[in-house]
Order: C-alpha cells, then structure tokens, then sequence
C-alpha cells in the first residue's frame, strides 16, 4: 500500500526544531496575529523508542556554539580529532495551518556534535483515515537521533541510521526521509535518501550536485513506514565537500516551490552579505511560502503537476555551511 500526499492546505505556522525544550514564539505572516509553537527538536507525542538514550549528553550541541576548553564532555572524548571541515547548522521550519494538528507533517533534526542532520515529511494522505502522519515522522527522527548516537563518532552510516530508526519507530503512518552527515577525515558528505525530501550542495553560489527523488508516480514518493517499502530502497550517495561549500536540505515544500535559479541567487546574496545559515534558512523558507501561495508561480510542482502555482505544503529548510 502507498500513500499519495494531498497538497490543498493553507498554512501560516512558525516552529523553529531545536532539542531545548518547549517555548511558544508569534509571527505574523499575513499581517494577522498567529501563535507559532516552537517545539522540541524531535516533537512530543511520547510516541518514542525505548532505547536508552542520554538527552543531557547531546543537548550541548544543540545551540550552534562553539566547543569550549573547559566542556568537560569533549574533554573526556580525546579520541576525536577535529574535523579539518565542520558544518555549521540553521533551520526553518514553517507549518500548514491546522488547528488539528499544529506541528504540521514535517520533522527534523539536527545533532552537530555528530556533524548529522535530518528531515521528514509525513505523509498528509493518511489523514484520510483519521491518521496523524507527522507524529510518524516525528517518532522516526527522533529515532534517527538516537541511531545516531550510537554510531562510530565521525563515520556515521546514513543508511544504517536510518534502518535502525525504522525499525523502532511504531506509530501508524509513513514518511520520506533524508539523512546526511559528514565525514570529517574524509571531508565527504554521505547522505541516504527515500522519497522527495532532499537537498542541494553548492560551491560559489552555483549547485553542483543534488539528491534525485523517488516515487512511483506524480505524488506518490517513496516511503518508509505502515507501507510496503523500507530503508533498503534508498538512494546513497557520497560526496568530496569543500570550504565554503554551502548544502541546502529541505522537505518537498521548498523543494516543489523554488527553482534551482532562486535557489542559486539567494545563496549568492547571502554569500555577499555573509548571512549566518539560519538566516540563508529563512530566506529560503520565505520564497518556498510566497511560491506556494502564487496561483501563477512557474514551479517545480507547476511543471510536474501541468497546472499552475505553486504547492501549499509544509515547508522545511536546513541549511549547513562548511566551514
């Protein structure tokens, strides 16, 4: 069985995915106040594995700064070497507004400690059947946090992540996924990808490779969960990174709403006004949003679709600068 996504929702939500912790924010996207929830990275439907997991030993590496002498954690790991490249990490997240379901289908993390991020998008079709599937991709990020964890520090498998996520994730539901990390002897990124999630790596402002997406047909991605495939079918890759390189990771909704063009000009702004990567992150997520609501907009979805506009979607946007 295979679930399609449904796309004919509105949406004005805000959530930032960081691992500290429950705190509300407002943002006012249409000139109108709306409450936007900023949840915890993973979500909280309780939904989670049962392995053991130690949350205080990764949180460290959750606020983007940098590693301090007197850290007593990374002091106690002397076999680490430091990375000749490190990614340097910021998100948006931006969610369909439905009161029902307020953190939207979309889920992703971010564990810099392991240079390892990853998103999700679950599949809205459930929702025919009275099925959450965002708690799905929740539970399965949270679980790929946690596979993760238990990888050799600096030679994370990708897929094996993924294998052990899906293997621990229960809820009803299926979602696309991507995770990618990178390899800080080696300077390569590997990335594992199933679905229509994906990401693009760009070296002075111009994309230079990018992920290639699954699905069966128009709307029917690739998908891992109460469905008939698993993490065997994703798509691998390994990729050489250089300083300065930049990697763009998002869900379908920024995927099906910006052309590579967009993409390519707002990185090269941002490269010319040195824009931190949160900040690069938003200005990525505020075109995907304005795309998904033209009626007229030339888009990926527009031209896969044969009808004009973009998608309204959840939107996801990761973005890593090498550094």
């Amino acid at each position: 069985m295979y679930i399609s996504k449904p796309f004919n929702y509105y949406f004005h939500h805000l959530m930032f995915l960081t691992f500290q912790g429950l705190f509300c924010s407002i943002i006012n996207i249409y000139n109108t106040n709306m409450a936007a929830c900023i949840s915890s990275s993973i979500g909280h439907d309780d939904q989670y594995s049962s392995n053991k997991f130690d949350e205080s030993r990764c949180k460290r590496y959750f606020d983007f700064s940098s590693y301090e002498n007197n850290d007593p954690l990374v002091n106690n790991v002397h076999s680490i070497k430091l990375p000749c490249l490190k990614m340097v990490v910021g998100s948006l997240y931006l969610a369909k507004d439905n009161p029902k379901k307020p953190l939207g289908d979309d889920a992703h993390f971010i564990y810099e400690y392991y240079q390892t991020i990853g998103v999700a998008d679950g599949v809205g079709g459930w929702a025919k059947k009275g099925i959450d599937a965002g708690i799905y991709a929740r539970q399965l990020m949270r679980n790929s946090l946690i596979a993760t964890n238990n990888e050799p520090k600096g030679h994370v498998n990708p897929k094996r992540v993924l294998e052990e996520a899906y293997k621990n994730t229960n809820y009803e539901g299926s979602s696309t996924a991507c995770i990618i990390t990178l390899n800080s002897e080696k300077n390569t990124i590997r990335a594992a990808n199933v679905g229509d999630s994906g990401f693009f790596l760009l070296r002075k402002g111009k994309i230079i490779s990018k992920s290639s997406i699954q699905q069966r047909g128009f709307g029917c991605p690739y998908q891992l969960g109460k469905c008939n495939d698993n993490p065997s079918v994703a798509k691998e890759m390994e990729l050489i990174v250089k300083k300065d390189d930049i990697l763009i990771v998002g869900t379908d909704g920024m995927l099906d709403n910006m052309n590579q063009s967009e993409i390519e000009k707002i990185v090269r702004r941002a490269i010319d006004d040195k824009l931190k990567a949160e900040e690069l992150a938003r200005k990525n997520g505020k075109l995907a949003l304005y795309n998904s609501l033209d009626r007229f907009a030339d888009t990926p979805f527009a031209r896969a679709s044969r009808r004009k506009g973009g998608k309204v979607d959840d939107i996801t946007v990761i973005v890593a600068y090498f550094q």
